[in-house]
């Protein structure tokens, strides 16, 4: 691992599986509009960076019709989008009682022994797997769980 490095986890689900639980929500934001050309990619670091622009970028690139005002077709994009990703969110925690959030990997920025399970470069990340033991709980406030590299 390089300098400037830095190791990541996460629980995460293969998109394959994922579209088995929540189908349905899958293919509304997969038959969107301007989908194919922006993929789950660009979804990914959207929300992992929590930056619309990422989005917005990507379709403007796209969109063609000049006679219109872009940035409010941005603006209802961005809309469009956020309602089916949260719809995913809703309906896997409905089906699992976990909570699906999105990610991001860049392959160039990789390693070449990571394996993400990501789509694309969008990362299903799944919270709620770990549970604190008895024990565990009782010093939640003093010990925290870190992640760091080291050389050597």
């Amino acid at each position: 691992m390089g300098m400037g490095s830095f190791a990541v986890g996460s629980f995460v689900i293969e998109y394959d599986d994922l579209k088995k639980i929540c189908p349905e929500e899958i293919a509304a934001i997969e038959g969107e509009k301007f989908f194919n050309d922006i993929g789950w990619g660009t979804i990914g670091r959207w929300k992992c960076w929590d930056d619309p622009d990422q989005l917005k970028e990507e379709i403007e690139a796209l969109y063609t019709n000049d006679k219109e005002d872009i940035d409010d077709i941005l603006e209802e994009y961005v809309k469009i989008y956020d309602k089916h990703i949260t719809n995913l969110f809703k309906a896997f925690h409905e089906k699992t009682d976990l909570v699906l959030y999105l990610d991001y990997y860049n392959e160039e920025d990789g390693g070449r022994y990571d394996n993400p399970g990501d789509k694309d470069g969008c990362i299903f990340s799944v919270g709620g797997m770990v549970q604190l033991t008895p024990a565990g709980e009782k010093f939640k406030d003093i010990i925290s769980e870190r992640k760091w590299t080291q050389f050597g």
